[in-house]
C-alpha cells in the first residue's frame, strides 16, 4: 500500500474519532438539560388513573389522612373507598377475611372503609347483608380504640411518675391539659382523665351502629357516614330526618369518613355528663382481677342515650346475645406486616404503607 494511501486512511480515522467525540459530547449536554427541566405539571382537568385492578376502589389521599397518621403509632395498612359490595366482598376474599376466622383467631385485617357501598341495602339475605357490616365496622372501632390506648398509656406513664415522687416536666403537664379538653375536664387530673380515656367494647360499639344504621342501609349512614345517628343543634350540614317533629331543629351529624363517625362517638360516651354511670362502671371493671370490660353490662347504662330509654337498651342486649358480638371484644387488628395481609395482589397503599 502507498504512502498517499496510507495517509488518506489516517485521515479517515482521525475524522471519525472527532465525530464520535462530538456525538458524545452532544448526547451527554441534552441528557444534562434534560434532567435539569422541572417536570410537566399535568393539567388540572386530567384525573389520575387509579393504579387499582378493581374498579371503585380508590385509596386516599395524603392530605385526607394526615391528621389520622400524625396522632397513630400503629397506622392503617390500606384505607380504602369501595363502592359496589360485589368488589368489597373480592376484597375481603383475596384476604382471607372471614367472621368465622376472626370468631376463632381473634385477628382483624387493617382495612378501613371511607364509606359504606351505596348498594349494600340490595343485599337480600339479612344474615349476608350484617356480616358485611360486621366486617366493615368493626375494623373502624378497633382502630378507634388503639388510638384511645396510646393515650391511655401515655396517661398511666404519666401517673408512675407521680405515683414514685417524681415532677412531671412541663410538657407532661401541657399534655395533661390538652387530654383534658379534649375529654372535657377542667382540671387536667390523671385519675379522672383515666375514666373517660378508655376503650368502647367492640360488641357495644357493633350492636349500637347496627341499631342506629340499619345495618348500614340508612339514609344517615349511606349519605353521611353516620353509624351511630349523634344529633347536633349546632351545625348547618347536617341531615334532617324526614320524620322530624314538628318545632324540632336537630339535625343528624355527618362526617367526612366512617372513622370520624367513629371516634365522635367515642367521644360521646367518653365525655358527655349523660354517660357518667357508663364510666363509672367501666372505669370498676378495669380494677377487677380480670379487668375485663363487658359491652353487655356497659349497654345497661345507656338509658340516655335514644328516647326509648330502657327500651332501647334492651335491643342493644338482644343484638349483642343474638348475634355473638361479645366474642369480637377480644379481637386486635392484625399487625402490617403479617403475611395474610401480603396476599392481596392489588393493594392501595395509605401514606405510610
Amino acid at each position: 500500500m502507498t504512502k498517499a494511501v496510507w495517509l488518506s486512511v489516517w485521515r479517515a480515522l482521525n475524522f471519525e474519532r472527532v465525530a464520535l467525540v462530538f456525538t458524545g459530547l452532544s448526547v451527554v449536554t441534552l441528557y444534562a438539560l434534560v434532567l435539569t427541566q422541572p417536570p410537566a405539571t399535568p393539567p388540572k382537568s386530567v384525573k389520575k388513573e387509579s393504579t387499582s385492578d378493581h374498579a371503585g376502589i380508590r385509596p386516599l389521599s395524603d392530605s385526607e389522612w394526615q391528621r389520622e397518621t400524625k396522632r397513630s403509632a400503629v397506622k392503617p395498612i390500606g384505607v380504602l373507598s369501595i363502592a359496589p359490595t360485589k368488589k368489597l366482598k373480592k376484597v375481603f376474599d383475596q384476604i382471607g377475611y372471614r367472621l368465622d376466622t376472626v370468631r376463632t383467631n381473634q385477628r382483624v385485617p387493617r382495612l378501613f372503609l371511607a364509606t359504606l357501598p351505596k348498594d349494600l341495602p340490595e343485599i337480600r339475605q339479612p344474615t349476608e347483608r350484617k356480616n358485611v357490616f360486621v366486617m366493615m365496622t368493626l375494623p373502624l372501632v378497633l382502630h378507634v380504640n388503639e388510638l384511645i390506648l396510646q393515650t391511655r398509656s401515655q396517661l398511666k406513664a404519666i401517673q408512675r411518675k407521680q405515683q414514685s415522687g417524681q415532677a412531671i416536666s412541663i410538657e407532661d403537664q401541657r399534655y395533661l391539659e390538652k387530654v383534658a379538653e379534649e375529654y372535657g375536664l377542667e382540671k387536667p387530673l390523671v385519675a379522672d382523665l383515666l375514666k373517660r380515656v378508655d376503650i368502647i367494647p367492640p360488641s357495644l360499639a357493633l350492636a349500637q351502629s347496627a341499631e342506629e344504621s340499619g345495618w348500614g342501609t340508612s339514609r344517615f349512614a349511606r349519605e353521611g357516614n353516620a353509624l351511630f345517628g349523634q344529633r347536633t343543634w349546632r351545625s348547618t350540614t347536617g341531615i334532617i330526618p324526614k320524620k322530624r317533629e314538628d318545632g324540632k331543629k336537630f339535625k343528624v351529624r355527618v362526617f367526612d369518613h366512617l372513622l370520624d363517625g367513629v371516634k365522635a362517638y367515642a367521644r360521646n360516651l367518653n365525655g358527655h355528663p349523660y354517660y357518667k354511670n357508663f364510666r363509672n362502671l367501666r372505669a370498676e371493671m378495669r380494677e377487677t382481677k380480670a379487668g375485663k370490660i363487658d359491652g353487655m353490662k356497659l349497654a345497661a347504662t345507656l338509658l340516655s342515650y335514644s328516647e326509648r330509654g330502657a327500651d332501647y337498651v334492651k335491643t342493644i342486649q338482644a343484638i349483642i346475645r343474638i348475634n355473638h358480638f361479645t366474642v369480637f371484644d377480644e379481637a386486635r387488628l392484625l399487625d402490617k406486616l403479617d403475611k395474610t395481609l401480603q396476599d392481596l395482589t392489588s393493594k392501595p397503599s395509605s401514606p405510610d404503607a
